[in-house]
C-alpha cells in the first residue's frame, strides 16, 4: 500500500501526462501540505480526524476560503484516485466534509469596443509574436492555452472560410469535450495567424509552446502586463473571451452557434446530436462582429 508521497508520484504518472507544470505543482503542493500536517503514512492508515485536521490547518495558514477549497480538492482527488486503484473505499474519510461557503467570484470585465479597436491597432503596429497572440485571441475568444498551443497543422487558410481546428495535443489538453471545435478566422485573428505561419517552428507561438509544454500561465503574465497600458483597469487577456460572447449577442447570433464558436458547454442535450453548424454559417456570424 503506497504512502502519501508515493501516491502523489503514482497519480502524476497516471494522470499528469501533458497536463503541464501547473497541474504538477498544484498536486505536489496539496500533498506536501498534508505531509507537513498529518505525516507521510500509508494511505490505508489515515483516519477521518486527520483529514479534518488537514482542512483546519489549511485555514489556519491564512489561506482564503477559495484557496482552501482548491488545495483540499486537489488532495482529495489524489487520495481518492490512488485509494480506488488499490480497492480502498474513501467515503468514510471525505463524505460531508464542510469546506466553508464559496466566496463570490470577482467577475472579469469584458473589453469595450473602443478598447478592443485600440488594442488591435497597436497589435498591428508592433507586429510581433506577442501581439499576434493577443490579436488572435481578440477576434476568436480562444482560451489563451488554446491559442498558444496551436501548430500550423491546426490552421486552414485555403478556401472561402479560413479557420482553426481547436483540438487536444500532448503538450496542451482542452478544458472540456466541447472545447474541441472549428473556429472561423476573421479580422485581427486572420491577420495574426497569417503572420504567425511565417514562424520557422511548427508551433505558431514557439516562445510559449514546445513539444514538452504549453506555457500559457507565463504567456498570460507577459501579455497582461502589456495590456495594462492599453486597456481599462481589470481587463485581462481572458476578457476578450467574455467580450466575444457579448459581441455575438449584439449581432443577434443564436445562442447555440455562440456556444459552438466559443466551445462553451450547453445544458441543452439536443445540441449534442449531429455534427454542429457548418463553417460557412459560423463564419458568416463571426464576420458580422468585425463590422460593428
Amino acid at each position: 500500500m503506497p504512502t502519501l508521497k508515493e501516491a502523489l508520484s503514482y497519480y502524476l504518472r497516471m494522470k499528469g501526462n501533458g497536463r503541464g507544470k501547473v497541474f504538477e505543482n498544484t498536486s505536489a503542493r496539496s500533498i506536501n501540505y498534508a505531509i507537513d500536517i498529518i505525516g507521510n503514512h500509508r494511505i490505508d492508515q489515515y483516519k477521518r480526524d486527520e483529514i479534518l485536521k488537514y482542512r483546519d490547518a489549511l485555514t489556519a495558514r491564512g489561506l482564503s476560503n477559495s484557496s482552501v477549497r482548491r488545495v483540499f480538492a486537489s488532495f482529495r482527488s489524489i487520495f481518492r484516485f490512488v485509494a480506488s486503484e488499490h480497492g480502498l473505499d474513501t467515503t468514510p474519510l471525505f463524505a460531508g466534509i464542510f469546506l466553508g461557503t464559496a466566496e463570490s467570484v470577482k467577475k472579469r470585465k469584458p473589453i469595450s469596443d473602443h478598447g478592443l479597436k485600440r488594442v488591435q491597432t497597436e497589435c498591428r503596429r508592433v507586429n510581433d509574436d506577442m501581439r499576434h497572440l493577443i490579436a488572435l485571441v481578440s477576434d476568436t475568444g480562444l482560451r489563451l492555452a488554446e491559442a498558444a498551443g496551436l501548430v500550423k497543422d491546426d490552421v486552414i487558410l485555403e478556401g472561402p472560410h479560413p479557420h482553426l481546428l481547436i483540438r487536444p495535443h500532448p503538450w496542451r489538453r482542452l478544458k472540456t469535450p466541447s472545447s474541441e471545435r472549428v473556429v472561423p478566422l476573421v479580422g485581427a485573428a486572420l491577420w495574426a495567424v497569417t503572420r504567425s505561419m511565417d514562424a520557422e517552428s511548427r508551433f505558431l507561438f514557439p516562445r510559449y509552446c514546445s513539444e514538452a509544454i504549453c506555457k500559457a500561465a507565463y504567456a498570460s503574465s507577459a501579455l497582461n502586463r502589456w495590456l495594462s497600458n492599453h486597456v481599462a483597469d481589470g481587463v485581462v487577456v481572458h476578457s476578450f473571451r467574455h467580450s466575444l460572447r457579448d459581441r455575438l449577442r449584439a449581432v443577434e447570433c443564436p445562442a447555440e452557434i455562440v456556444d459552438e464558436i466559443g466551445g462553451w458547454s450547453s445544458k441543452n442535450v439536443g445540441r449534442s446530436y449531429g455534427d454542429g453548424y457548418p463553417i460557412s454559417v459560423k463564419a458568416s456570424w463571426m464576420a458580422k462582429i468585425t463590422q460593428i
